[in-house]
């Protein structure tokens, strides 16, 4: 055999194995490619249609090949693989579900589903909710796992809601002319927010990520929202704003669109259809007495004994549940601009007003459910009754009043005080009536916070909810969070990020924990695995917690006479804003601190002289607050985020809050020191508590842009305050700066 022919041979072979080995991938590749999976779904029910896509889309990263088919045509006799998303109450799916090997349940309430799980014909994976909405929780559950494990395990687990509401506070400016709380022009994210409330696909970004966190209440909050959304040209013609108008880089006015006040009609119309697709009821809240462009035309005035005022508004209400027929309800605040009348005078004002327009729309159409909530603001609850008790007494109207849980701060105590301080459930029992819980979270702005087991603990302790709590919303009057515009990096801004999205753990425990208490720790670790892969989601997990442990931990031991967002902001150490321009509150101020009301710490005064009591002493949780924290960066600097821009601004943001644990931890001992006369400690200590501040303000004047927030107007650089944060150390009598040299 010549050189040639074994060459030919050996050219053969190599052929052959290589067309077998090509082959074989080809065959593996296109049998990975066509094993199908059909979803079933009622494609006429917006949640459905909105959980099957992202089945769909989960499937299609494990390269299925998913096939979408209405739930009518589906008979025992499919063989293949599928999901099927129906109701509990559909009896020809539940004998489907039966026939092939799966279990129901008697029934199902509202919001709730159950998960099953049939081999026979073909892998299967079921999904009935008590109505639509639990079926698209159990759907979004469904996506998940398909997401976290794959397509092969089983589930077979009913869940359903601790709290049937789970909602937003959202302040929402409208204009210029219209702008949010207080109808104050200040803060650059009220400023920006205006162009994104009037951007469909804002919210309906906003709603698919709010429902897939188990949301299903959005209150919008304006002083008066009924001039950019009623058209009542013919009795007050020119109060309606047509077209919006913003603020321009130099705040000069900027057109953001020409819309008419029926092309806004229209708007929310459509956004309100939206949101009830994603199983949201949406409600509007007002303060009072603003009245936008309506002020100062056809006799119109904030006064409160202007009858043509009471009877505008009245108008206004009745219009606006008839304009809005996917309106869950309306609320309203007896406050904020109505001095110069009692309390008595306030709660009749409201009734003539309000009251009387929701009462008139109710008695015409009594076919259509609705909640009146009324917050208990600077009213009595003895007038509130007196004056509105024939709105509660229609059967198609629920009567709820609304009250401040944690005054401004949500991440201080799970035990807040003001609950059990005014005898609200006495004042509910003795009434038959249930409350709405306002949950602020005027504390992290920037920062994102995430802390499991605190969210946990905060919902389990809410009071009886059967008995006195309707449900609660959770959301800032100092911040509107829309799209994200803080941060530096251009990754969020490339991506069109909304602010929920950057601080999407955040948002997810505030809304998971409070639709299951005892969802486990495991599904927040598998999201975060999920999301970043290329770091441990264990370590991750406890890093993320302690950091932002230790913070919130620092914020319930000085938020006692601090408990309103004009007194305290704890990102930048800032307060005192009745006065127009934040401070920064040095160690002399912080000495004169408390506890949030309602906690169990005890005082750094009360430490320091050693009369806690059977209060938790504040060296020990000033040493867990620096354990904590020390813990977190320790974890934060064996991880590597690779090539994930996201998951570098998160490991920046954590060794952030880390450090700002650190500060706070150091600025406490020297507090106590000094109530101990002993100034050489105290200066030691806030001198290590001036090297984890200037650490912190480097961190985040790397991460964050410095902006005017609506209750601290100086904030223009993180490094504001860095000669305050300094100026502690040199009043006890250091020189220069300290040596940070080896601080973390």
């Amino acid at each position: 055999m010549n050189d040639t022919t074994m060459k030919n041979k050996n050219a053969t072979k190599v052929y052959i194995v290589s067309l077998f080995i090509v082959t074989f991938l080809l065959s593996y590749c296109e049998i990975t490619a066509n094993d199908s999976v059909s979803v079933f779904f009622n494609p006429l029910t917006p949640q459905h249609e909105f959980a099957a896509n992202d089945i769909k889309t989960a499937l299609e990263a494990r390269n299925y090949n998913v096939k979408i088919k209405a739930l009518s045509t589906l008979t025992n006799s499919y063989k293949g693989k599928k999901v099927v998303i129906g109701l509990a109450g559909d009896a020809r799916i539940t004998a489907l579900l039966k026939r092939q090997g799966g279990s129901t349940v008697n029934s199902l309430g509202e919001q709730a589903y159950l998960l099953r799980t049939t081999t026979a014909p073909g892998l299967s994976y079921w999904i009935l909710g008590g109505d639509n909405n639990g079926a698209m929780y159990g759907a979004l559950q469904i996506a998940e796992n398909i997401n976290f494990n794959g397509f092969d395990r089983s589930y077979n687990e009913e869940e359903s809601p601790y709290l049937k509401n789970r909602g937003i506070k959202f302040n929402i400016p409208f204009d210029r002319k219209s702008p949010t709380y207080y109808y104050s022009t200040e803060g650059t994210s009220h400023k920006i927010a205006i162009k994104h409330v009037w951007d469909m696909s804002f919210w309906q970004t906003w709603f698919d990520e709010m429902a897939r966190n188990r949301y299903n209440v959005l209150s919008l909050w304006s002083p008066h929202p009924f001039t950019s959304m009623l058209n009542m040209e013919d009795e007050y013609p020119g109060i309606a704003i047509q077209g919006v108008r913003g603020y321009g880089v130099k705040e000069e006015e900027v057109q953001i669109n020409n819309m008419t006040i029926d092309e806004k009609i229209e708007f929310w119309q459509k956004i309100m259809k939206y949101g009830k697709g994603r199983g949201f009821d949406i409600y509007f809240c007002t303060w009072n007495i603003f009245l936008s462009t309506a002020e100062g035309k056809h006799g119109i005035t904030n006064k409160p004994d202007n009858q043509q005022t009471k009877l505008y508004l009245k108008k206004c209400t009745k219009k606006f549940l008839e304009t809005y027929p996917d309106l869950t309800g309306f609320g309203i605040t007896v406050g904020e601009n109505m001095g110069g009348i009692n309390t008595k005078e306030k709660e009749e004002w409201a009734w003539d007003t309000y009251g009387m327009g929701i009462m008139e729309y109710a008695k015409a159409n009594p076919q259509r459910k609705l909640v009146f909530i009324h917050r208990q603001h600077d009213g009595g609850l003895d007038d509130i009754i007196k004056y509105f008790k024939p709105l509660g007494e229609l059967a198609n109207v629920q009567f709820d009043l609304s009250f401040k849980y944690s005054e401004a701060h949500a991440h201080t105590t799970v035990t807040p005080g003001r609950w059990h301080r005014t005898k609200m459930a006495d004042g509910l029992g003795r009434n038959n009536l249930k409350s709405w819980l306002t949950v602020r979270n005027d504390d992290w702005y920037f920062l994102h916070w995430a802390d499991p087991a605190y969210v946990r603990d905060y919902i389990n302790h809410f009071p009886d909810i059967d008995k006195f709590v309707s449900g609660f919303y959770i959301g800032s009057d100092g911040w509107v969070f829309t799209n994200e515009f803080t941060s530096k990096d251009p990754y969020y801004e490339n991506k069109n990020a909304l602010s929920i999205q950057r601080t999407w753990y955040m948002q997810k425990l505030w809304g998971r924990i409070s639709y299951n208490p005892s969802v486990s720790d495991e599904l927040f670790k598998n999201h975060l695995s999920f999301k970043f892969p290329e770091v441990p989601s264990d370590e991750l997990f406890e890093a993320w917690s302690n950091a932002s442990a230790s913070i919130r931990l620092a914020n319930e031991q000085v938020t006692g006479d601090w408990d309103l967002d004009m007194d305290w902001w704890p990102e930048g150490w800032t307060g005192d804003h009745w006065k127009g321009k934040g401070r920064f509150f040095s160690v002399e101020e912080t000495r004169k601190t408390t506890p949030f009301s309602g906690s169990k710490l005890c005082s750094l005064s009360q430490t320091a002289k050693g009369e806690c009591g059977e209060k938790i002493s504040a060296l020990t949780t000033v040493n867990k607050i620096d354990e904590m924290a020390s813990n977190a960066l320790e974890i934060l600097s064996t991880l590597n985020y690779g090539r994930n821009t996201e998951l570098k601004l998160t490991l920046k943001d954590l060794k952030a809050q880390a450090n700002l644990g650190l500060y706070n931890a150091w600025k406490f001992r020297a507090v106590m020191y000094l109530e101990q006369e002993n100034r050489e400690k105290a200066k030691d200590a806030i001198g290590k508590a001036y090297c984890y501040w200037k650490n912190y303000t480097n961190m985040m004047d790397e991460l964050y842009r410095g902006v005017s927030l609506q209750r601290n107007l100086d904030f223009s650089s993180w490094h504001d305050h860095d000669a305050d944060a300094l100026k502690d150390y040199l009043d006890l009598g250091g020189n220069g700066e300290p040596n940070c040299t080896g601080e973390k």
